[in-house]
């Protein structure tokens, strides 16, 4: 799925990868500004919670608590070595069943290949983002 978006339409984008997740995992890439925590937040928002979302990038990982269950927010874009993601408790978090959103995931991509989908969030203007979701 393509989808071109200004802010103005974040919720209706939230709603239509809520509907379009068969995976707990999300790995989200995009470059610094483009909109991941933003997108976060309405898809946090749009599964039934009034918490606010930040973006994790200093503590890693933040859990926010939605009907059924939890989504975890992780940004590992500070991480640099695999024993990181061992500290962090990596594996515990996205085997929970849990939604897990996952900023820079690249290194854990061995952690996560096929059992998770792909969004790329690409800069098109000051006002609008294009999305790559599979």
């Amino acid at each position: 799925m393509v989808l071109e978006y200004t802010l103005e339409e974040i919720d209706r984008v939230a709603e239509q990868l809520i509907d379009s997740f068969t995976h707990s995992i999300v790995a989200m890439s995009g470059q610094m500004g483009s909109g991941k925590t933003t997108l976060v937040q309405a898809i946090v928002s749009q599964l039934g919670s009034d918490e606010t979302v930040s973006s994790p990038t200093f503590g890693l990982v933040h859990e926010y608590n939605i009907p059924n269950g939890k989504l975890i927010h992780m940004d590992l874009y500070r991480l640099e070595q695999q024993s990181e993601l061992e500290q962090l408790g990596f594996d515990d978090y996205i085997s929970t069943g849990n939604l897990c959103l996952i900023e820079w995931p690249e290194l854990a991509a061995k952690h996560i290949q096929g059992g998770c989908h792909h969004l790329n969030i690409e800069w098109v203007n000051d006002h609008k983002r294009k999305l790559n979701f599979k």
